[in-house]
């Protein structure tokens, strides 16, 4: 019988397909196995070769850092080097020269709120005149407007005994507890022919109104000015208290010394046009002078101890503030007429002194009443 039988054939066809799935199944498995092997050696390696190079990172660091603990010193830091001393006073000058600088520009500020100020207090005078030494405790009022104009009365038991004035042009001085009675007219004195003033005005010079405007602190400094440090002044206080500012006021050079702490003037000395002493100050006991127009908290600030000193007349007044103010209450135009106080106090005796062309003031002329 030719050929074979259908249902033979479908057998071998099924066993065919068996073995050709179970072959595929055996092939599949055994190259999974062998490229799981190869990517399991792969990153195998990798991790320890990156594992021993950080390792080696480590070590490198741990090593350095032991050499360098081993050749360092065992300071844990070092303190920043200090400047070199020159540098260091030089840093000192700028900082003292830059307070200086404001206290200049308050100063000025102040002084601009200060044209009119009036107060009564207490005086010390001492003096030295043909008769010999003085000393007179009276109670004062001081009057100071501008131009120049000032004056001040002196009174015991309620009566005048000394006024001291001018009015921006002449100064001139009342004895009236002398017998007789004097008058000294002191011609072309303005507010800042300070060397003049002070130099000419014998005994009384310290307190004619420009040197008490000067000597308390009230007159503006010029803004042509140096900075220079004072003899002698304790090497322990700032800079700034160990120097003074040094300005012209007409013949006369006027050095002014500020507090360290408030930026005030602390002193005052007035000098000739040969640098010599003529009248000097010390001031003290700020306290806030009523002002008009300005709020409590603007008030400028007035010593109420002006200490005066003039050298070549050999005179000393202390002056004591009761309440200084910055307005007008009490003063009258009257106290800068010359003639309606000359008209008032009814001298005995009058004299006239000019400003020589040297400077000097001397006697011009004398009368009766």
């Amino acid at each position: 019988m030719a050929g074979g039988s259908p249902g033979r054939g479908r057998v071998v066809l099924v066993v065919g397909l068996i073995v050709g799935l179970i072959a595929g199944l055996i092939a599949g498995l055994i190259a999974g196995l062998i490229a799981g092997l190869i990517a399991g050696l792969i990153a195998g390696l990798t991790a320890g070769l990156t594992t021993a190079g950080a390792a080696a990172r480590v070590a490198t660091v741990f090593l350095a850092g032991l050499l360098a603990s081993c050749s360092q010193p065992s300071s844990v830091s070092v303190p920043p080097a200090a400047p070199a001393p020159g540098n260091a006073q030089a840093v000192a000058r700028e900082d003292a020269a830059a307070r200086i600088a404001g206290f200049v520009a308050g100063h000025n500020a102040r002084v601009a709120r200060l044209e009119t100020v009036e107060s009564r207090g207490s005086l010390e005078l001492r003096y030295r005149d043909a008769d010999g030494e003085h000393f007179d405790q009276c109670e004062f009022d001081v009057f100071l407007a501008a131009g120049g104009r000032g004056a001040l009365r002196a009174t015991k038991l309620g009566n005048n005994f000394l006024w001291i004035g001018g009015d921006g042009v002449r100064g001139w001085v009342f004895r009236l507890d002398t017998e007789p009675t004097l008058l000294k007219v002191y011609d072309h004195v303005s507010e800042h022919d300070l060397g003049q003033g002070a130099d000419g005005a014998g005994e009384f010079a310290l307190l004619t109104p420009g040197t008490v405007r000067a000597l308390a602190g009230l007159q503006p400094i010029a803004e042509q000015n140096s900075v220079r440090p004072v003899d002698g002044a304790d090497p322990a206080l700032p800079a700034e208290a160990r120097s003074e500012v040094v300005y012209q006021s007409g013949g006369a050079t006027v050095c002014v010394r500020f507090g360290a702490t408030d930026g005030l003037p602390a002193s005052v000395r007035v000098l000739d046009a040969r640098g010599e002493l003529l009248v000097s100050s010390t001031l003290g006991e700020y306290v806030p002078a009523q002002a008009a127009n300005l709020a409590q908290g603007a008030w400028p600030r007035l010593p109420r101890r002006i200490e005066i000193v003039a050298a070549r007349a050999d005179g000393r007044a202390t002056l004591h503030l009761d309440e200084p103010i910055a307005m007008t209450k009490r003063m009258k135009p009257r106290f800068f007429n010359l003639e309606e106080l000359t008209a008032q106090f009814r001298p005995d005796r009058v004299e006239h002194a000019v400003a020589a062309e040297d400077g000097a003031i001397e006697p011009a002329s004398g009368g009766g009443k």
